[in-house]
């Protein structure tokens, strides 16, 4: 998934290219130069950074990402324009291991999509185990709370 149309100047797509690029002290120097106003920004489809980075393919710089966009202030229940959120997109991707980070920074699984989609179904619809079994977990835990 990479960004497309991206306004000039604003900083995103620099950001964007490094975090593609896998430079994170580069993306982390973008960041602060701009105090952080390009955390939130979104692309023409209306995703963010973190929904970006949820994505990356290698796990190390996905990780490394979205733990500084989530660290840096990134809304992590943020919906793009079909009412998905990091979370329901890392779900989709199987990667348990943002998903884990997500929800450490509070994203909420019951958020639904613009179909009534939560990231419990993206799991279960693309047939991710263990990424469905740890939602089923915290799901039950929340409730017995």
């Amino acid at each position: 998934m990479r960004p497309k149309d991206l306004r000039q100047g604003s900083g995103t797509k620099t950001f964007l290219d490094a975090m593609h690029g896998g430079k994170v002290h580069l993306a982390r120097f973008i960041l602060d130069a701009l105090d952080g106003r390009i955390i939130n920004s979104k692309t023409e489809n209306s995703r963010t950074p973190l929904m970006y980075a949820v994505c990356l393919q290698d796990q190390g710089t996905r990780a490394k990402f979205t733990r500084l966009l989530l660290e840096k202030g990134a809304d992590v229940n943020c919906q793009d324009e079909d009412g998905r959120t990091a979370l329901s997109h890392a779900c989709e991707m199987g990667h348990l291991d943002v998903v884990k980070l997500l929800v450490q920074f509070n994203a909420d699984p019951d958020v639904s999509d613009a179909w009534g989609n939560s990231s419990l179904m993206y799991a279960a619809f693309s047939g991710h185990s263990q990424v469905l079994e740890f939602l089923q977990t915290l799901r039950r835990r929340l409730s017995h709370t």
